[in-house]
């Protein structure tokens, strides 16, 4: 299961995108992280790279060609992210398979910074999509489930008391 942190109007934006306004909803969930692989972090990021070496290593042996992450092209809103995480999803999987293979136990959860969209405005550095996502690995981590108030979902968190509706 796939959870955006803190944002509910961004999943609800991402729900109505890809399963249509009538067919868009979100909930929310109280969730322990516990044994996180955390690509924020350089310890994460680092278990991660020694993955992909490891599994491009085993993939040139066997005479496999690596998977690629794709833009699916068939989304507007994509503007060109490798949103169809083929390639770090194989990644991921390889690195839990090794983790399995030594006896170590698998991550609960995964928890990554997704840059996503255009630029916010001209020569940003901030894209208009970003968002930090958690994967959950082990419902037992997942303590609780909400509703989430549709004045949450439809409402961007704009400061109105600075930019006074400017915006």
């Amino acid at each position: 299961m796939y959870f955006w942190e803190w944002d509910y109007a961004r999943a609800y934006e991402w729900a109505k995108e890809n399963k249509g306004e009538k067919d868009a909803s979100v909930v929310g969930a109280a969730i322990e992280l516990g044994d996180c692989l955390d690509l924020t972090t350089l310890g994460g990021t680092l278990a991660v790279k020694a993955a992909f070496n490891d599994f491009e290593a085993s993939m040139r042996r066997s005479g496999e060609s690596l998977p690629q992450n794709k833009d699916p092209k068939t989304h507007p809103h994509t503007s060109g992210d490798l949103s169809l995480r083929f390639l770090d999803r194989a990644v991921i999987t390889h690195l839990q398979n090794n983790m399995k293979a030594a006896g170590i136990r698998d991550y609960d959860t995964l928890r990554a910074l997704f840059p996503e969209g255009g630029e916010l405005y001209p020569g940003s550095g901030f894209l208009k999509k970003t968002h930090v996502q958690i994967a959950v690995r082990n419902i037992d981590n997942i303590r609780g489930v909400f509703r989430v108030p549709v004045r949450e979902l439809k409402e961007q968190k704009i400061p109105e008391r600075i930019y006074h509706g400017s915006v």
